[in-house]
């Protein structure tokens, strides 16, 4: 099993602050059989600054440490980029990490509280330059939860989506999991992601058992095309009703 974003480099972010926190966390990672985790540290969002190289030394750092630790779990960089004007020429100019440091796959940070005027314009941009934008955990942005058909035009042309596991298991707001719900019935939730920043946070396999094992698998098969760089499987978005359905969960 992959993870596609974690916080899981020490000392870089909100994250663990000490090489055995990180520890703890990827042995807890790899008791729920996860093989791969993508290190994604906040990037630009106002309180942290991850340049490129930081996060590609930190990840050889703590790779070395896990094989003398004998944790069959393998660490690859990436960042959790805040949407921002010039995010497309940071990335032709190799000053931004995109998912497992090569592919087309970036991982993108809205605010919390509203989605910028200029959001639709940058992921066109992103595509036009090579680029597959990954929203991370939109179900927790204020704007989208009080009118998901803001999401439903950004997926429409072309974006994909990372939903959090805690959204999914309900330890985020009973209003999160309930959108979370209504996005993946609207295949409008491309991956699912940890977004663990502690080990006590971390809960990828409770979140896949918790979907029909048909809609776990695809997503987890998502993945595992991403972090080898090709295609996922993307159905049609449908907007969302109020009546709803949850033909995804079990």
């Amino acid at each position: 099993m992959i993870d596609i974003h974690c916080h899981i480099l020490p000392g870089l972010d909100n994250g663990p602050k000490l090489l055995k926190e990180t520890v703890k966390m990827v042995e807890t990672a790899a008791n729920q059989g996860v093989d791969t985790i993508i290190a994604t540290p906040s990037h630009n969002n106002g309180t942290y600054i991850n340049e490129r190289m930081d996060v590609v030394g930190a990840t050889d750092f703590v790779n070395a440490q896990l094989q003398q630790y004998g944790i069959p779990v393998n660490i690859v960089p990436g960042q959790q980029i805040y949407l921002y004007e010039d995010i497309v020429s940071d990335l032709k100019n190799d000053r931004l990490l995109p998912l497992n440091q090569s592919t087309k796959y970036v991982l993108v940070e809205l605010p919390q509280t509203h989605v910028p005027p200029y959001t639709s314009r940058i992921i066109y941009d992103l595509q036009m330059s090579g680029y597959i934008p990954v929203i991370a955990h939109p179900e927790r942005n204020a704007a989208i939860i009080e009118k998901p058909p803001i999401l439903y035009d950004l997926v429409k042309n072309g974006a994909a989506v990372q939903a959090d596991a805690d959204s999914i298991t309900g330890k985020n707001r009973k209003k999160v999991r309930k959108l979370t719900t209504q996005l993946i019935d609207a295949n409008k939730v491309h991956f699912i992601a940890s977004n663990a920043h502690h080990s006590k946070q971390y809960n990828l396999a409770e979140a896949y058992n918790t979907l029909d094992p048909d809609t776990a698998a695809m997503l987890k098969q998502n993945s595992e095309h991403l972090l080898a760089d090709e295609s996922i499987v993307k159905e049609e978005p449908e907007r969302i009703t109020k009546k709803g359905i949850r033909k995804f969960f079990s």
